[in-house]
């Protein structure tokens, strides 16, 4: 059996290849495995990142394609996801700290595609604010 990390690899070289729907498949299964073993670890920050990488890279496979709502969806996806993980005082500070920390990964990929297909103008001014947020408080989350 494949690991994620094989077939993220995988996904990447069909991406190059332009085979979508192989692309597509590995990107999919690496994203189900990854999200196994964040529910298992949920403190791991690499894990976070590679689920945060495979959801852009779904985006990206699908606006590619001209799917550009189904990119949408993915790159929301993950910034609602770590959005969430954040603010949820349920878990550790340090897996709410990396959450936080994540945002500045997702949020640009979002302000790109905003700039390359309209979205809602409250929609954008959440993420522009969302943005200045993370860029003034880097510090620890308490």
């Amino acid at each position: 059996m494949e690991n994620w990390q094989q077939l993220r690899n995988s996904g990447n070289q069909h991406f190059k290849e332009a085979a979508w729907l192989d692309a597509q498949y590995c990107y999919q299964q690496a994203l189900s495995l990854i999200e196994s073993e964040l529910s298992q670890q949920l403190s791991d920050r690499e894990l976070l990142f590679a689920w945060i990488a495979g959801m852009h890279n779904l985006a990206h496979l699908y606006e590619l394609q001209q799917q550009s709502e189904t990119a949408l969806y993915y790159l929301k996806l993950a910034h609602k996801e770590v959005q969430t993980l954040s603010a949820d005082e349920s878990v550790a500070v340090e897996v709410r700290r990396a959450a936080f920390n994540s945002l500045s990964i997702t949020i640009p990929p979002l302000l790109d595609f905003a700039k390359r297909h309209p979205i809602c103008d409250d929609c954008l001014s959440a993420l522009q604010e969302t943005a200045a947020l993370v860029g003034g408080q880097s510090a620890a989350i308490l």
